[in-house]
């Protein structure tokens, strides 16, 4: 019978390691979403602080100078700036050259839109409150389901020992 004790606080932790994980995924969906409404609410950026690290954003014209699956090189007006993004798929032949808008936050470029070109770079503040929900909750429900899965699996072989 000690045994049993034993067994049931074991499960009783992890079911609780499961839910404290599980809330702290869920607290962090409720903050999640911070950078991306800083972005949404940020000032307009005067010409002079396109690269300046202060906090608005601003879209102006570049031109695009190199292009490869991890960076952008961009030309915005005769400054050059190297950017790191994460494209997939097939990258366009003629992009070199190619004129795009660039929006800038915080001094860094975020977004490249032009062409065939439309994507946030590695900077681009982003919205993971849905995946940091969906964990949550999977990991809730999971880590519950799981630990009650096994107790029944213990206790059933604990009724058929003789």
């Amino acid at each position: 019978m000690r045994g049993d004790g034993v067994t049931v606080r074991k499960a009783l932790l992890v079911l609780a390691g499961f839910w404290t994980f599980g809330v702290v995924l869920l607290v962090g969906s409720l903050y999640g979403s911070v950078a991306s409404d800083q972005f949404q609410s940020a000032p307009t950026c005067s010409p002079g602080q396109v690269f300046a690290a202060t906090y608005c954003r601003v879209t102006v014209d570049a031109t695009v100078t190199a292009l490869t699956s991890d960076q952008v090189g961009i030309d915005v007006g005769g400054r050059q700036s190297s950017i790191e993004a994460n494209l997939h798929g097939p990258l366009p032949d003629d992009a070199v050259g190619l004129p795009v808008r660039v929006t800038f936050y915080r001094g860094t470029a975020v977004h490249i839109k032009g062409g065939d070109l439309n994507f946030d770079t590695e900077d681009a503040p982003v919205d993971r409150t849905d995946e940091l929900r969906f964990a949550g909750l999977f990991i809730l429900i999971g880590g519950t389901l799981l630990v009650g899965i096994l107790a029944l699996r213990r206790s059933a072989r604990l009724a058929n020992s003789p």
